[in-house]
């Protein structure tokens, strides 16, 4: 990795990158890890959305050379030579997920173990996160199993958190106790401030980031996500056509996930253009479109590129 970021998705409506046939109730699942079953987003899905916004806001030559630099280019007479695209991007992993909340209207929720595989990230990276560690994620994770079952979870301080009732924190059907620790505070800060660019929105994450279980956050990642009925209507009987009905799935709205981007080795020859100079076209935060469904307005992210705590 000669030049890196970290980048993170944010939902802004429900997201089908979808794996084809399911084999289930769902006709059409998402892709999820193989290993824990969370919902993921491909890199090679990341890196077309990406190329496509490039190439619509370039507005010079620069920016063009830019692209091709970044994303390969097919020649387009015997006297070019093709290349190869020298960014390359891993799959997005979930960091938090979004639950319905008794107080609060919903939680974003995550667990010890997505903390544990976003600072593994970052720290490949050659970056760090503010306020958060592998030592305190430890102890945070300690708090939590001080309760029975998986009872416990850490939310911000009592003045911002908006979940906490009568010191409980009550999401979908489960409660948990409420718990907090000196530095949590100051970590979900951290993360606002990487994730979103704007006051409204870093302020709205705090108020309602919440650390559960790792049993708890994999119910939650894997039982969770939305399930859509969709059907067929004949055109000229404006009726139900027999046989079409079919179930979708959707990473929920607010969904939060991350990953990384690097540059390699430029391929193009003769060209001034450096590692850092590829993500000259993603310095602010970008509005996407994801996956499937988007005419029904599908698949609406916000994705924000950033270098460790310089934001």
């Amino acid at each position: 990795m000669s030049d890196n970021r970290m980048f993170y998705i944010h939902c802004l409506s429900p997201v089908h990158v979808g794996t084809g046939q399911g084999v289930g109730i769902i006709d059409l699942p998402i892709m999820r890890e193989r290993v824990t079953s969370w919902p993921l987003v491909p890199g090679s899905s990341i890196k077309g959305v990406l190329r496509e916004f490039s190439t619509i806001n370039a507005i010079d030559k620069r920016q063009e050379d830019i692209i091709h630099a970044a994303f390969g280019k097919v020649a387009s007479s015997n006297e070019e030579s093709s290349s190869a695209g020298s960014l390359a991007f891993t799959d997005a992993r979930l960091l938090a997920f979004p639950v319905v909340s008794q107080h609060g209207t919903f939680a974003y929720v995550s667990c010890p173990l997505a903390l544990r595989r976003l600072l593994r990230d970052v720290s490949a990276a050659s970056l760090s996160i503010d306020g958060i560690s592998m030592g305190l994620v430890d102890q945070w994770e300690t708090i939590l199993n001080e309760g029975n079952n998986g009872s416990k979870a850490l939310v911000g301080e009592d003045a911002t958190s908006v979940l906490v009732i009568d010191k409980k924190v009550s999401i979908d059907e489960f409660e948990f106790v409420a718990a907090g620790h000196v530095d949590f505070g100051k970590a979900i800060a951290s993360l606002a401030k990487l994730i979103f660019a704007d006051d409204s929105s870093r302020k709205l994450f705090c108020e309602r980031f919440m650390l559960a279980s790792d049993d708890a956050f994999n119910y939650f990642a894997t039982l969770c996500c939305e399930i859509v009925p969709r059907i067929k209507i004949q055109q000229e009987t404006k009726t139900v056509d027999g046989g079409a009905l079919w179930y979708e799935e959707y990473l929920p709205t607010e969904s939060i996930l991350y990953g990384i981007a690097w540059s390699d080795k430029i391929h193009i020859k003769g060209t001034a253009i450096k590692g850092a100079d590829l993500f000259e076209p993603f310095q602010s935060t970008m509005q996407l479109q994801i996956g499937g469904n988007a005419t029904v307005g599908k698949g609406r992210v916000s994705c924000r590129f950033t270098k460790g705590d310089d934001v």
